[in-house]
């Protein structure tokens, strides 16, 4: 299983380079998580600027706001639950732009990619 850092380092990597920008054209948004206490930043709102950062790096105003625990991120890495799952069955808590969230799972594809497969 992989932790949360190994998660966002292979979520920077994804955001990376053309296929971020790919990534940027499909959410073109930017979105905080919240897991179990550490705050991680997504920002792909221009094909220019695709970053991931800890912290939030938006004061508060990112588009969408993901709050869920660790352990439910990381049964989202390995395809255990989707995002949309995760979400109805109250795992997953959202504020902010619906319509980012539903392309959630385009993100975590491409962060998964990325995670050497003994780490899923």
């Amino acid at each position: 299983m992989s932790s949360t850092a190994e998660v966002f380092a292979a979520m920077k990597e994804a955001v990376a380079g053309d296929g971020g920008k790919s990534l940027c054209r499909k959410f073109k948004g930017t979105a905080t998580f919240t897991l179990g206490g550490k705050l991680y930043s997504l920002d792909l709102s221009s094909p220019s600027n695709c970053s991931v950062s800890e912290g939030d790096a938006f004061d508060g105003k990112a588009d969408l706001k993901v709050i869920c625990s660790e352990d439910v991120m990381g049964k989202m890495i390995r395809k255990e639950v989707q995002p949309q799952q995760a979400f109805m069955k109250g795992m997953l808590k959202i504020k902010g732009k619906m319509n980012l969230a539903m392309k959630l799972s385009a993100v975590l594809a491409a962060t998964r990619k990325k995670l050497p497969s003994s780490k899923l």
